[in-house]
């Protein structure tokens, strides 16, 4: 069987339970994350984030399209997974950076209004697709809920979830690249990207200490080889 092959059938193995584990995520990024930009919206005071060399970096306009695969990682990095049971520890540490991730953005409120500003004044000169891109992105997310950033926390997960995997160069550069784009498109300042890292590995260790590693060897989880093997469907 063809790496091809042997890819395609990975992402059916267990496909009724990634998805479920899939749509659970997405409901509680949605439920956590918009109410506390709306929230956050209103905050009489913010705090600002120290600028570094690195903030000063340029915009570039095509690098929007490397900041919008976040979801696809997030998805793909799931259904690599070879079963059910290690695609629901990888949400268990998901959901334990999630809370630690939206704490942050209730007790410190910061804002990118300073970089969405820089952004809107070369908007009318970009091309109209990239115009699109960045007025799209904009009015779906709001200029809060910055620190620690939750695409680079969710980005983490996804390369620890796959560190004993063969994935795991893949998704470590797929994250560095999107690091990268978040200061190319003035998504972020540069603190937001080692604050989401630490927030990654940290939800990380939490879900492996009660859970046990997505791709843990069988005997660390202390389950027999049959527990570990995939089931189709």
């Amino acid at each position: 069987m063809s790496e091809q092959q042997t890819t395609g059938a990975l992402l059916l193995i267990d496909w009724r339970g990634k998805l479920t584990v899939g749509l659970i995520n997405l409901a509680v990024w949605i439920a956590g994350y918009f109410p506390l930009n709306a929230l956050q919206s209103r905050a009489e005071h913010y705090y600002d984030i120290p600028l570094t060399p690195l903030d000063a970096l340029p915009l570039l306009p095509w690098t929007i399209l490397i900041y919008g695969t976040s979801v696809y990682n997030n998805a793909l990095g799931l259904f690599l997974l070879p079963s059910k049971r290690a695609a629901w520890r990888y949400l268990g540490a998901l959901l334990c950076a999630y809370i630690i991730n939206f704490a942050c953005f209730f007790l410190l409120p910061t804002t990118i209004i300073i970089l969405r500003e820089e952004v809107a004044a070369v908007v009318p000169e970009m091309s109209s697709m990239w115009r699109w891109q960045f007025e799209l992105t904009h009015n779906a997310d709001g200029p809060y809920n910055c620190f620690p950033s939750l695409h680079i926390t969710n980005c983490v997960v996804v390369a620890l979830a796959h560190w004993r995997g063969r994935w795991r160069y893949w998704m470590l550069g797929w994250a560095v690249l999107i690091a990268f784009s978040t200061l190319t498109t003035k998504q972020h300042f540069f603190y937001d990207i080692p604050g989401g890292i630490l927030v990654g590995v940290i939800g990380t260790l939490i879900a492996r200490r009660i859970w046990g590693a997505p791709l843990g060897p069988a005997a660390e989880a202390g389950e027999s080889s049959d527990d570990q093997r995939p089931v189709v469907g």
